[in-house]
């Protein structure tokens, strides 16, 4: 009996040693994640809900007081026409420039994936965009699209394709294909900018792609479109949904080309919400309407992220 007493409590002194290095393995592990919990408390949760309280006043700088007003802010935007169209402005601005940017992107994947002699130096210029801040851009973008000195206009007018410049950004009355000129200058910027990490991204699920399995569908009679709808696509379909999905919220809540091109004009044409909630807070100082735009964005940006984590669950079932 004695002997069994004393098993049992060894047993139960081993069982408190395992758990007490457990507590400290537990412990060891909070103490890494704790710096990445802080930066993630102070400049993501900690703002959201500072914009989410803020949404229900009527904030302004220059009064000593802040009145409550509940949801008006957000009946306030959704009843006005000016941001309905902003909103639609949003929406489909990332909807082309996501589907744009995807097409060219995996266009130069499939002619990148390849060995040759310029390739590695293709790639890297192809990846210019990426790495080239905002500002550098638009400004050359600016140049490019401007009234007076662009150099398209040059050519063109050299061609004798027209016979006056073209304001790229300012004529809102030329139409094509339902979207008037500076809708396209603005997706045309867009497209060239995100492009490339979607061809790099694309690239290197190409390259993932075990080689004996094209051989085998060249080997069985498949084409070119045969190979590219039965190998490849299948092979980098995780990848796509990824990158599509991530860009879809990134482009809904895109800023700087937006407004640094043409600071959401003319008459609202390239304006988005992102840009017309930095108007209305640092413009008209109207902080509680531009923290109810700020939700807004960031419920599409919620939708376009629950879509994804589906797409990404049904990929992996």
């Amino acid at each position: 009996m004695a002997r069994l007493n004393g098993g049992r409590a060894n047993l139960e002194s081993v069982k408190n040693v395992m758990l007490k290095q457990r507590n400290i393995e537990l412990l060891k592990d909070y103490a890494l994640i704790a710096p990445a919990l802080l930066i993630l408390v102070a400049l993501v949760i900690y703002p959201i809900l500072s914009g989410i309280y803020l949404s229900f006043f009527d904030y302004n700088l220059l009064r000593e007081t802040q009145p409550y007003v509940g949801i008006d802010n957000y009946i306030v935007l959704l009843s006005d026409p000016r941001f309905l169209k902003i909103l639609w402005n949003t929406v489909l601005f990332a909807v082309l420039a996501n589907a744009f940017s995807t097409l060219l992107g995996l266009a130069s994947a499939l002619l990148l994936n390849s060995s040759g002699r310029f390739v590695g130096l293709l790639r890297a210029l192809g990846y210019l965009p990426w790495i080239t801040p905002a500002v550098v851009f638009v400004v050359i973008w600016s140049w490019m699209f401007s009234g007076s000195f662009s150099p398209i206009n040059a050519v063109l007018m050299q061609w004798g394709i027209i016979k006056s410049p073209i304001s790229f950004l300012g004529d809102e009355k030329m139409i094509f294909l339902g979207l008037s000129l500076p809708v396209w200058s603005m997706l045309v910027v867009r497209i060239w900018a995100s492009y490339a990490f979607k061809m790099t991204m694309f690239l290197a699920a190409l390259q993932n792609i075990p080689q004996d399995r094209i051989d085998a569908a060249r080997v069985d009679g498949a084409n070119s479109w045969h190979v590219f709808r039965y190998v490849t696509m299948p092979g980098i379909m995780p990848v796509l949904l990824v990158v599509v999905s991530l860009s879809m919220i990134w482009n809904l809540s895109h800023f700087e080309v937006n407004y640094l091109l043409t600071a959401g004009g003319p008459k609202d044409l390239t304006n988005v919400i992102t840009v017309y909630l930095y108007q209305l807070a640092f413009v008209q100082w109207k902080f509680g309407h531009a923290a109810a735009a700020g939700i807004y964005t960031l419920l599409l940006a919620s939708v376009a992220a629950i879509v994804y984590l589906r797409l990404t669950r049904s990929e992996e079932r």
